[in-house]
């Protein structure tokens, strides 16, 4: 089957979280299973800086807009993962009035006014290559908002080329609360008929929805936890976009992501002071230490130590973990957070660590070695989420027998079992409310549990024989690849 993948992000290449990671992974996946996948994305600025090896595959790309044609020039490079044999041509596209900037989406002023027209110039471009190359995929699987648009133009684009407009697409929804809403004005630059700009179709309340284009013209949908495809269907957590869900559940399936668990090893892991696996958990200690040595906090092996690696949003529960590290109950407990976000947040954490150095470890930014590094001296994972998607980082947490606090939403709820001391079963602790007293006293629960060192192995050995793994995950959606051909031909 041949499947291309469209996505704003890909790693290695360039990422902002969890988008990036599964772009980065599912397709070498599927490649060694015998389908021919390929990647397109933009060659962003961090992308040009780097040595990704690429090499120029189409000199000069005309790409039509509804105001004027642009050119792009088009680069290749190869995705890691797989073998020389299964390799995934991924395919940049170089356009430097839209991505010759600092950042994907924005910089430190906020995002780009134009991020609407950078992203729709981004779809037809997809197309343009495809039909330069000659090589036209039987499905197009589109990622997130940004590759909201490129269903609709398989529907509905004039004088679109006949063999790229039999491709089937599927539409994943990474996360609904970014759904790439601009102004109304936009939608003339689409060059799609005036007819789709209505409530049954890519109007918003007056503005131009990228992701209900998506949600609207796909021939089937997809997210990325099963519990979280059935939220995302109600006023609660559909974020104004429930309705379309609705009438589209029937085209609807949440297949859970995996993770890549030769990156994420804690037994060849290159990160780590020491190895460690299932059977033989004495690396773990040693990481502790380090851990606890790098972040300058007391080394006391009987205190509970929880990290977290995260974005600093509301949406990740910081102002919870803030508040958990402040109450009397947690005052035993040590805390190593890595992430950056909100600069309210950012301010608050910093000061945490400054009033608290000896329990209080922060690091601002994003480090890949330190993320690893965190995960498996930490002896619980935070990830008290008002909504999760899917969540990576639960997963990663278990594969190093670091027992995830999570609250019971979207793929946390899926993905991690709350502990029952009567039968030792569970791989974390789950809890329910969104509030701080509820956190806390799971934190507490967790230490309860930490006391007890041969149940802690217990829940240790079974998070970390759980699996994770993309197989089941990729054969999911080789399914819903077939589902998408079906419902094109009807």
């Amino acid at each position: 089957m041949r499947v291309l993948f469209v996505s704003a992000e890909v790693t290695p290449f360039a990422r902002t979280g969890g988008l990036g990671d599964v772009v980065g992974v599912l397709p070498p996946v599927l490649a060694a299973a015998g389908h021919d996948v390929r990647v397109v994305m933009p060659l962003y600025q961090s992308i040009r800086r780097s040595d990704f090896g690429l090499t120029a595959v189409v000199e000069r790309l005309p790409v039509p807009l509804a105001f004027g044609e642009r050119t792009a020039q088009v680069w290749q490079g190869t995705l890691p993962g797989g073998t020389p044999e299964t390799a995934v041509p991924t395919y940049f596209i170089e356009q430097d009035e839209y991505f010759a900037r600092p950042g994907l989406y924005g910089d430190e002023s906020g995002e780009y006014a134009d991020n609407g027209l950078r992203f729709l110039f981004f779809c037809r471009a997809v197309l343009a290559l495809a039909e330069r190359l000659g090589w036209f995929p039987e499905v197009i699987h589109c990622h997130d908002w940004h590759a909201g648009f490129i269903p609709a133009y398989l529907r509905f684009l004039p004088g679109l080329n006949d063999q790229l407009a039999r491709a089937a697409s599927v539409f994943t929804i990474h996360n609904l609360a970014f759904q790439g809403v601009f102004p109304g004005t936009v939608f003339a630059a689409t060059g799609l008929p005036a007819q789709l700009f209505q409530p049954v179709g890519v109007e918003f309340y007056g503005a131009v929805n990228f992701m209900k284009a998506g949600l609207y013209y796909a021939d089937v949908l997809s997210t990325v936890s099963p519990t979280y495809a059935q939220e995302i269907c109600s006023p609660e957590s559909g974020w104004g976009l429930d309705g379309v869900l609705r009438d589209r559940r029937d085209a609807l399936v949440g297949i859970l992501n995996g993770i890549d668990d030769a990156a994420w090893n804690p037994r060849t892991d290159p990160t780590l002071i020491a190895g460690y696996d299932a059977d033989n958990l004495g690396g773990k200690a040693a990481c502790r230490t380090t851990l606890l040595r790098a972040f300058g906090l007391l080394e006391d092996s009987e205190r509970l130590v929880c990290g977290m690696v995260t974005r600093l949003t509301d949406q990740k529960g910081a102002d919870l973990v803030a508040e958990a590290i402040e109450r009397a109950e947690t005052r035993n407990v040590h805390f190593v957070i890595l992430g950056s976000g909100e600069r309210g947040y950012e301010a608050r954490f910093s000061a945490l660590a400054r009033r608290y150095p000896h329990r209080v470890g922060v690091r601002l930014g994003f480090n890949d070695a330190l993320s690893h590094q965190i995960q498996a001296g930490s002896d619980c994972l935070l990830v008290p989420s008002r909504f999760e998607p899917c969540g990576l980082t639960q997963m990663y947490a278990m594969r190093y027998g670091t027992l995830p606090i999570v609250r019971a939403t979207g793929g946390l709820r899926d993905t991690v079992v709350s502990h029952d001391t009567a039968d030792g079963s569970g791989t974390g602790f789950v809890f329910s409310q969104a509030t701080t007293e509820a956190l806390v006293a799971t934190i507490r629960e967790a230490a309860t549990v930490f006391a007890d060192e041969p149940q802690w192995r217990q829940l240790q050995r079974n998070a970390m024989t759980r699996d994770f793994s993309w197989g089941q995950s990729a054969a999911q959606y080789v399914e819903l690849y077939k589902q998408a051909i079906a419902a094109k031909l009807r």
